[in-house]
């Protein structure tokens, strides 16, 4: 399979175009796979991290030694945590996702999972649109921030099913202390999601790169091994990413606009629909 580049200097290929090789490379895949970064919220109203604009850029990024911390005095942390005044950038994060609602893209790959064709999206937001917009097949590889995890068995809970105990908690199950589920700078990926990414790029022979800069491990990972492996990659991002040289078919533009491109593509191919 060549490389369709979109609105590259690369190369002046029509997004039509690549639009059609992206659907074609998905109907004759065996599995599909998706990973999501912070680019394909930015729709919803939630800012990214990194880029111009982004939280980082403007607040300043999180402490590196912010798990450390957390795992000194986990009692000073959580006071911090329910603090909305501690941390303006969480705070800031916070109430956009309270806010957002999913957008086109979500939907886009809600119903890619609908007819059968993607297997699991693994996404490195925390916001819990994909689920508001309808995927049930999907790996949290950052958390979610409406949830809360123990660090040592990595039970979850919806924060609202945890109840008001004090802090710090502990697992009712192992004993261990438990903290917000977002994987904080520092923290390690929970070993069970991690896994559960891995073995389903090991059966990838196509994946979805949307909206990630490709660029935070472990998550970036996960496109080069299905490359290594033999399979192809989409890439969907509104600019080039480390991923771009790797990738077959490439789409730039908003992924709430390319993602429903996509849809209808396969839907011609296929003829499933998801109403």
């Amino acid at each position: 399979m060549g490389k369709h580049f979109t609105n590259d200097s690369l190369c002046n290929v029509p997004l039509a175009k690549a639009v059609q090789s992206a659907g074609n490379l998905l109907v004759e895949a065996e599995h599909v796979v998706a990973l999501v970064g912070s680019g394909l919220s930015v729709d919803s109203g939630i800012p990214t991290f990194r880029g111009t604009g982004g939280i980082g850029s403007r607040l300043g990024a999180p402490s590196s030694r912010g798990y450390k911390l957390f795992l000194e005095n986990p009692e000073a942390w959580w006071k911090q945590q329910v603090d909305r005044n501690a941390d303006p950038a969480r705070t800031l994060l916070r109430d956009a996702i309270d806010k957002a609602q999913p957008n086109a893209g979500h939907i886009a790959l809600a119903k890619l999972e609908k007819m059968g064709v993607l297997k699991l999206t693994v996404t490195q937001n925390v916001d819990g649109l994909h689920q508001k917009a309808g995927s049930s097949l999907v790996a949290e590889i950052h958390g979610n921030r409406a949830k809360l995890r123990c660090i040592g068995c990595e039970s979850r809970w919806h924060n609202y099913d945890f109840g008001s105990v004090p802090y710090p908690s502990r697992c009712s199950q192992c004993g261990d202390l438990v903290k917000t589920d977002t994987v904080m700078f520092g923290e390690p990926v929970p070993s069970g999601t991690l896994s559960r990414c891995y073995r389903e790029a090991k059966r990838c022979d196509c994946i979805i790169a949307a909206g990630t800069s490709g660029t935070v491990f472990p998550a970036a990972n996960i496109p080069d091994r299905v490359v290594a492996d033999g399979g192809s990659m989409i890439e969907a991002n509104i600019t080039a990413t480390p991923l771009s040289s790797r990738a077959n078919v490439i789409l730039r533009g908003s992924t709430s606009h390319t993602l429903p491109l996509i849809v209808e593509r396969v839907q011609q191919l296929t003829g499933i629909s998801t109403t």
